[in-house]
């Protein structure tokens, strides 16, 4: 909020201040998404050793796959679609019960 008195002041100090709060916020917003400071958001970056990194909401991760030579071999993508959590890869994947909370996937062999 503008101080009262700031309207007595001439129309040019009055028009800079408004500049000089523009970029304060645009630079506030630029800092926030640098840190990581992304308020609404369904996905993160797990990370044990520090704090969990947001990405931005909806964001599509693509995990590669790499062959024993260290080539990319197939990818697999995740998002959030409706609430619910999609999983796509380039070719079929074979789901692999882990236990009642955890699976596995992979391609399935040709």
């Amino acid at each position: 909020m503008a101080d009262p008195r700031e309207s007595k002041l001439p129309k040019w100090a009055q028009a800079e201040l408004s500049r000089l709060r523009r970029d304060l916020s645009e630079e506030k917003r630029v800092n926030a998404d640098l840190r990581g400071d992304i308020p609404d958001t369904n996905t993160y970056v797990l990370d044990y050793g520090r704090h969990n990194q947001p990405l931005p909401n909806n964001a599509r991760v693509s995990f590669h796959l790499r062959q024993d030579d260290g080539r990319i071999r197939q990818s697999i993508q995740a998002y959030v679609e409706y609430g619910r959590l999609r999983i796509q890869g380039d070719n079929s994947l074979d789901i692999h019960p882990g236990s009642s909370n955890s699976f596995t996937l992979s391609f399935r062999e040709r």
